[in-house]
């Protein structure tokens, strides 16, 4: 939905009930994560060798405009710098964490640990409101470290770090964070529309202050409701996208750019398009996921089958 919301006054006002979606993304690594590990490199190796090919695969794909004018140096770069598409830089993101986690538990346990909350506020403020509201352009360096580094998104791991290993342990009230998020989703609109003013293809941002705030009270109530064991709902749809949602998270803005090219495609209404763009997705990761079951199948025939064990 955050990609195919359409430009304008839609950003301001529908993209605060969306942005929490990386956010959550983040958090609930954070939350899925160990803060105490006494095999650090399996760690590592585990949780990067998961994501790793399935970048080194999509940045080749998405790689092949640039590959063709810039042959395999452009390859190099975007998969150095993340570039090749927006959703990859996330996984880039996500590897910095993993990396990180051990100083980020370390961190979290410490007598510095507000420090960590500081970092992605900090972090805005430097290169994204100094620039716009300054009048002042970024130098290329500094804009290309922003580009990939983790900074804008860590409050959210931080969260679910310390949510998930009880370094914050306690109940909150579901009733008192519903009321802060909506006061925090007005607030967001409203930071929306004093962007617009100046420059509105920002006015939507995930990474502004008044974002960085809604997003993580929807984190807190999503918490909450984690811990409510009455709130357990079930629904075999949902649990399908989400089985395949890694696999849809990759290959939607490849679906969105074939649409693109069919004819009333784009006269199709928001939230409409984005419903399409999803069900095309899943059918695309079932597909191939089809296809590869019925190739390891053919594969573990038996000999009298006419077919080599071996193969």
């Amino acid at each position: 939905m955050i990609h195919t919301t359409p430009a304008g006054e839609w950003q301001i006002f529908c993209k605060p009930f969306i942005n929490f979606a990386v956010a959550a993304f983040i958090f609930l690594s954070g939350y899925l994560t160990k803060a105490e590990n006494e095999d650090w490199m399996g760690f590592y190796r585990r949780r990067i060798m998961r994501v790793a090919l399935p970048y080194v695969i999509w940045t080749a794909i998405y790689s092949i405009p640039d590959m063709i004018s810039g042959g395999a140096v452009a390859l190099l770069k975007n998969l150095l710098s993340a570039n090749a598409n927006v959703s990859l830089y996330y996984i880039f993101v996500y590897i910095q964490f993993v990396l990180l986690t051990p100083l980020i538990a370390r961190l979290a346990k410490s007598r510095y640990s507000f420090l960590g909350w500081l970092v992605s506020p900090v972090s805005v403020i430097i290169f994204k409101y100094y620039g716009l509201f300054a009048g002042v352009e970024l130098n290329k360096h500094v804009a290309l470290l922003w580009s990939v580094l983790c900074l804008g998104w860590f409050t959210f791991y931080y969260l679910g770090l310390m949510l998930g290993n009880r370094i914050i342990d306690r109940q909150f009230n579901l009733r008192n964070l519903v009321i802060l998020y909506i006061a925090a989703i007005m607030l967001q609109m409203g930071e929306g529309y004093v962007w617009a003013l100046s420059d509105m293809t920002g006015c939507g941002s995930q990474l502004k202050l008044s974002s960085l705030l809604t997003s993580a009270v929807a984190m807190l109530i999503m918490y909450a409701l984690l811990q409510n064991k009455k709130w357990q709902p079930r629904s075999s749809l949902l649990t399908a996208i989400g089985d395949n949602s890694f696999g849809i998270y990759l290959c939607h803005l490849m679906v969105m750019d074939i649409l693109d090219y069919i004819p009333y495609y784009s006269s199709i209404p928001f939230p409409v398009n984005s419903l399409i763009v999803v069900f095309l997705s899943f059918l695309l990761c079932r597909g191939f996921d089809f296809c590869v079951r019925w190739g390891i199948r053919i594969t573990k025939k038996q000999p009298g089958e006419n077919q080599t064990a071996s193969l």
